[in-house]
């Protein structure tokens, strides 16, 4: 079992909220979360994927809430309208970590949850692991420091000179979801992402939302993936796909709700309408992209034009996943400008800024700082600049640049 670097941070929100929802996809691994020894202890535990406690919560759910504090509903998404009682429960005892919920991809339960619980639960989302969890390190990562650094001295000084033990290509393929990341095999990891695809296509999403063309659906649902880390164009792609534009922004909203797709949000705060202002959208999961776009090896990217975008899809996804455990305070944006400035990711906490730039290559070269250098100048919360690639050394790009190697977001 992968320990995940969310089990302190839930410990925190159960000490403090009456009712806490950990939320996210299918396989994330939610359940091993809430049952893992430091959270789970002393916590009556039930799973809606048991008939008997799935009747029982239809035909009784008072009994069931109650019969033991504080307790644990494993996929309450199945009876949303467990919350209302869970409501009038913490309003006549708003002891802390009362109720654990977890739920998927069901947007009647995302709506009940804002709904009957404003106010009295927290709410932790749970992206696939992160590659630093599979290498066993559950501490802050040191690049966090990065926004703190006054020069490109400060950078150099938290990349540790350490190698993972998987490659970065490998954790490219693998993905995040634990049944994948275990998987003995390519082989056995290919045929879990498909019927992770086809399960969702023929079951998951029918639980979303009410979707009269699947076809349609699964249309869309391949076609993101091939426009994976492209500004959203929601026209073209109702286009592309045949679709009413407002039936494709539905059908990507239903997407978004079960945590298959993250949008990215342009930064536009300093350089005002010169600035681009829509989003980027990304693939959750670069495993399971690599699988929809027919991918399993680094030559195959390579060959096909996709290796840089399935490359700065890992590391922003891996930005995303260390911010969201260890520094919620965190932004994580792009830059894009109409005259052609571009910054593929913007760390934005408070008022300090660190602008980064993704290159997927072995090698680096000087004038790969030069949008970094570019954004520097125009934006005084921006101390210094950093590249992420594909090699495995630091190197001083310029004055307020360095080049740092992938493996730092690793270990």
């Amino acid at each position: 079992m992968i320990n995940r670097a969310h089990e302190e941070r839930l410990a925190e929100m159960l000490a403090c909220f009456p009712v806490v929802a950990v939320i996210g996809a299918r396989q994330v691994g939610k359940s091993t979360l809430v049952q893992s020894p430091r959270v789970g202890a002393g916590r009556a535990y039930f799973t809606l994927d048991d008939l008997d406690v799935l009747c029982l919560a239809a035909r009784d759910p008072k009994a069931l809430l109650t019969q033991a504090k504080p307790v644990t509903i494993d996929e309450a998404q199945r009876r949303p309208d467990l919350l209302r009682v869970i409501k009038c429960e913490v309003d006549r005892n708003r002891a802390p970590g009362s109720f654990l919920l977890t739920g998927s991809s069901d947007l009647n339960f995302s709506a009940a949850l804002a709904r009957e619980l404003a106010g009295r639960a927290g709410v932790l989302p749970l992206m696939p692991i992160s590659w630093r969890e599979v290498n066993a390190q559950p501490n802050p990562p040191a690049w966090l420091k990065w926004l703190e650094a006054e020069t490109v001295a400060d950078v150099e000084a938290t990349v540790r000179d350490v190698r993972p033990a998987v490659a970065a290509g490998d954790a490219l393929f693998a993905g995040g979801y634990p049944p994948a990341v275990t998987a003995p095999t390519s082989a056995a990891r290919r045929d879990w992402f498909a019927a992770y695809r086809h399960t969702y296509l023929e079951r998951d999403v029918r639980q979303v939302a009410n979707i009269g063309n699947l076809p349609e659906y699964a249309r869309l649902f391949q076609t993101v993936a091939a426009r994976a880390g492209q500004l959203l164009n929601l026209a073209a792609l109702a286009r592309d796909v045949g679709l009413p534009a407002s039936t494709a922004a539905r059908y990507l909203s239903i997407l978004e709700a079960s945590f298959q797709v993250v949008r990215l949000a342009p930064w536009f705060a300093n350089l005002g309408k010169r600035l681009v202002k829509t989003p980027k959208v990304y693939w959750s999961d670069t495993g399971l992209l690599a699988h929809l776009l027919g991918v399993e090896t680094w030559d195959d990217a390579v060959a096909q034009g996709l290796s840089g975008a399935l490359f700065e899809s890992f590391v922003l996804l891996e930005l995303s996943k260390h911010i969201a455990v260890f520094d919620p305070a965190a932004r994580l944006h792009f830059v894009r400008s109409h005259s052609g400035l571009e910054v593929n990711a913007l760390l934005v906490r408070g008022l300090r800024q660190l602008p980064v730039e993704i290159k997927s290559g072995m090698t680096i070269r000087v004038d790969d700082a030069e949008a970094l250098e570019t954004y520097l100048r125009l934006v005084k919360a921006a101390k210094v600049g950093v590249v992420i690639y594909g090699g495995s050394e630091c190197r001083r790009l310029s004055r307020r640049v360095l080049a740092v190697p992938v493996t730092a977001l690793l270990v």
